[in-house]
């Protein structure tokens, strides 16, 4: 399998069903090179993330089992953090107190309404109002320098949320300041699973990327082992018809490019 690597996965320690090493007995069973976990922190009290108190144990089992199966798989420490504006410092604290090779920043909040999983304010504003105020989230979680990578970055269609009018120049905004910023954007295969049954970004945003010279990496967004690397032939066939020809990998928060044709 080209591309073999999944970056973006949880765990029973937030809100996946299995543990690390049913994940990582999977990855290898399906060929990876790469399992990356990313286990969610949010600075909001929610149930399904780590809680703060347990992330040394998170820290230990992930070590652990790098060192276990480091003959078979390249085990790799990931965080997908909520970015909340005005809580840089804190966010930054806790990635810096953390042995990790790569950071998530991701947003499932608008002000304390958390759309990615209560549909109850769908409706208050326009679709296009919407779109602005979370792309507007996305581009301050890039200004911020925290993260890596930029999670599922039009989760905000999830629940076949689209906007009213075209927004292209709303994505280009946002891309160019992921550029100027140097992070990577996911290609999220979870979405094709989710209710808006597509890929995150959808292939308008992942053209923007190419087109802005914006690299990408492939996860599946996995909740249990069984997801692991997920719709991975449609999503380097996208990657290619679009015109990449590799994918990023990380170690210790240093990029390496990955050929996936």
């Amino acid at each position: 399998m080209a591309g073999r690597i999944d970056y973006h996965t949880h765990s029973i320690l937030s809100d996946g069903k299995d543990s690390y090493e049913e994940m990582v007995q999977q990855a290898i069973l399906k060929g990876l090179d790469e399992i990356g976990f990313s286990d969610h922190v949010c600075l909001k009290p929610v149930d399904w993330a780590i809680r703060i108190e347990d992330i040394p144990v998170m820290t230990r089992q992930i070590l652990d089992l790098k060192l276990k199966y480091k003959d078979q798989i390249q085990i790799r420490y990931g965080l997908e953090i909520d970015y909340f504006p005005g809580y840089e410092e804190e966010i930054s604290e806790i990635i810096e107190s953390i042995p990790v090779d790569y950071v998530i920043g991701s947003v499932h909040f608008i002000g304390d309404w958390n759309f990615d999983t209560d549909q109850s304010l769908y409706g208050k504003w326009t679709n296009d109002k919407l779109y602005e105020k979370y792309f507007h989230l996305i581009q301050m979680a890039a200004m911020s320098n925290l993260f890596d990578i930029i999670g599922h970055i039009d989760i905000i269609k999830k629940f076949r949320i689209y906007p009213e009018t075209n927004q292209d120049k709303l994505f280009e905004d946002t891309i160019k300041i992921i550029k100027a910023h140097n992070l990577v954007v996911e290609l999220n295969t979870g979405g094709l699973d989710r209710p808006c049954h597509e890929f995150t970004p959808g292939s308008r945003i992942l053209e923007i990327c190419y087109e802005n010279h914006v690299p990408v990496t492939l996860s599946s967004d996995a909740h249990q082992a069984a997801q692991i690397a997920r719709h991975y032939e449609e999503a380097i066939a996208q990657l290619a018809q679009v015109g990449y020809s590799e994918i990023i990998g990380f170690s210790h928060r240093v990029r390496k490019p990955i050929k996936i044709r």
